[in-house]
């Protein structure tokens, strides 16, 4: 069965480690329910939550809730919907539209939590947790997604930064020096030149077929996708070179497959794991592949290293997942503490990274010495690898995903008319124009409805 990326994603959020936190984690709830219950016989609140059928039957996530019911007296009740992501949304979006009072949904990245915001659906959470006392700018820091101004609709309960994942038989067989530390894109392409050896089938370089690759300089550079007036701001130079930047890789470069390579044949977001690729450019969510030896068997080492970065854009990619409270939802305070719980938690449960600002060192070191844990031990991958590759202080930090007024439909409209030119049926400055225009369109639609 092939695992999509979007599948592991949600996984993240739900947590696939097993690891019980039964006593872990704050104490400081928003409410008081579980004395509430025992003290007075009622009934312990129920508040709902929007999950896929994969991941609401894992025994991982009964643990998870049993844990956050043990410590708040709160029942979390999986509303689960057959499908993947795709299908949880359309389901939402007919079930909010219609009045549904579901409590919890899943904001799988921020594509989604600006379309749900945008769209008046979620509850601000600043007001509940301000009342509570609750300090989410001490816990989560730079990592909180904040709107119109300083607005929250939820905390960030895991961290993806992107990374280059290597084959180091493929560098050693080709006698390059394994990355490590601050490198440029240049540096990059060498070194995915010297790695490809089309004799062998092997190719240096493989990058995912998101919209993010398409404008990835921009983005790094920190670019905005959006003029101060809101309309497009696609016919910035820095989109146009990103645009060409990428195309180059596979169409003349020849050190991946190109965007026709990667469609006609089909080939696979995670074909970095058949060995024929030197270095994997992906979100750290992707640690799953190399830590499953019995979905991807293999005799070769994997390395990891942080992003390369160019002069004008010295900046790592991030995202995060969490979880927003329906607007019509009738145990928000309740609900708000279950979002506090899992964003302070859920990285001991997915091995994954916290996004939290605040944790001490033994509790740092812990959780990079327990995702290497998580590793093969042919690979030898350490904690202080992972950190270096993870965490990259001689860099800022951008966000994955060109959000604003349109999210969802800018991404559509780059990769829809960006594929035009990457397989030569449209030039470079007619790809760029269209975007910006159909972009615009879309904003201005957009603004109409409102």
């Amino acid at each position: 069965m092939r695992i999509t990326k979007k599948a592991i994603l949600t996984s993240l959020l739900l947590g696939l480690a097993g690891t019980s936190l039964a006593g872990c984690g704050g104490t400081n709830n928003l409410t008081d329910n579980s004395a509430a219950s025992t003290n007075s016989g009622e009934e312990p609140v129920t508040i709902k939550w929007y999950v896929t059928s994969g991941n609401g039957n894992l025994p991982s996530t009964q643990q998870l809730l049993a844990d956050y019911k043990a410590e708040s007296g709160v029942n979390v009740e999986l509303q689960i919907i057959p499908g993947d992501g795709d299908a949880i949304y359309k389901k939402i979006d007919v079930d909010l539209s219609a009045g549904g009072d579901v409590d919890l949904i899943t904001m799988q990245n921020a594509i989604v939590l600006s379309k749900y915001a945008n769209n008046d659906w979620l509850l601000p959470l600043n007001d509940i947790y301000k009342e509570a006392s609750y300090d989410y700018e001490t816990e989560f820091g730079k990592n909180l997604s904040k709107f119109n101004g300083d607005t929250i609709y939820t905390l960030p309960d895991s961290l993806v930064s992107w990374v280059v994942f290597y084959n180091k038989k493929i560098f050693d067989d080709a006698n390059v020096p394994y990355p490590s530390g601050e490198w440029t894109w240049d540096q990059y392409i060498e070194t995915a030149k010297k790695l490809t050896d089309p004799s062998k089938g092997i190719y240096g370089s493989s990058m995912p077929d998101y919209d993010i690759i398409l404008y990835l300089l921009a983005q790094q550079r920190g670019v905005n996708a959006y003029k101060a007036d809101g309309t497009s701001n696609y016919d910035d130079p820095a989109f146009k070179e990103s645009l060409q930047w990428y195309g180059d890789f596979g169409n003349k470069l020849k050190i991946q497959p190109s965007w026709l390579e990667i469609k006609s044949k089909k080939i696979p977001y995670d074909a970095f794991m058949t060995g024929k690729y030197g270095m994997q450019l992906i979100g750290s969510w992707y640690t799953f592949a190399p830590q499953d030896l019995k979905t991807y068997p293999r005799d070769w080492k994997i390395g990891i290293t942080q992003i390369p970065v160019d002069p004008q854009g010295k900046n790592s990619i991030s995202t995060s997942g969490g979880v927003a409270i329906n607007k019509a939802s009738k145990h928000p305070k309740e609900a708000a503490d279950f979002i506090k719980w899992f964003a302070e938690n859920n990285y001991k449960y997915s091995g994954g990274m916290t996004a939290q600002v605040n944790l001490n060192e033994e509790e740092s070191d812990k959780l990079f010495t327990d995702m290497a844990a998580k590793f093969p031990t042919l690979d030898g991958i350490t904690a202080e690898e992972l950190k270096s590759a993870l965490v990259t202080p001689n860099l800022g930090v951008v966000p994955e995903k060109i959000t604003g007024s349109i999210p969802t439909d800018y991404g559509n409209i780059i990769l829809q008319e960006g594929e035009l030119y990457l397989v030569g049926q449209k030039s470079l400055d007619d790809t760029i124009m269209s975007i910006k225009t159909r972009a615009d369109e879309a904003i201005q639609k957009q603004s109409t409805v409102k």
